[in-house]
């Protein structure tokens, strides 16, 4: 998917999406190693240092992700953070009703509409079957 959003982030814009990634990990009660994988991949990208990141995994179960997403005024980057639930939400092919209340709710906080979630998701979905569509066709990871 395309990361060249990152780039326009502000550094405590990344620390938020951070904090709200950590709270949908959190949310369905199972924390899978895709999850953990994409936290430790998303904070490399975003250039946050792993104490920091540490320091946000274990503060997670106090934060107001509401609040926090407050703090995104920029549409394009409230729809990136959507669109990155989104992947999270769905990476371990689960989307737990807790982790569906977290996007909705972020994306309310933003100011984004109920129809774009839906939109973004069934975008991040069909991604997702292209993506394993194209491993069968070249005859990778067949298993």
């Amino acid at each position: 998917m395309d990361e060249d959003y990152i780039k326009t982030l502000s550094n405590e814009e990344k620390i938020v999406f951070l904090k709200i990634f950590c709270a949908m990990v959190r949310a369905d009660g199972v924390i899978d190693t895709e999850e953990i994988n994409f936290l430790k991949t998303i904070s490399q990208r975003y250039g946050i240092d792993n104490s920091t990141v540490v320091d946000i995994i274990k503060n997670a179960a106090n934060m107001d992700y509401t609040l926090e997403a407050r703090k995104i005024t920029n549409r394009q980057h409230a729809l990136q953070l959507i669109k990155e639930l989104c992947v999270l939400a769905n990476i371990d092919e689960d989307l737990h009703d807790n982790e569906l209340d977290i996007i909705i709710d972020t994306a309310r906080a933003m100011g984004v509409e109920d129809d774009k979630i839906v939109l973004i998701n069934r975008w991040v979905l069909d991604s997702f079957i292209l993506s394993k569509t194209g491993d069968i066709i070249l005859e990778q990871n067949n298993g």
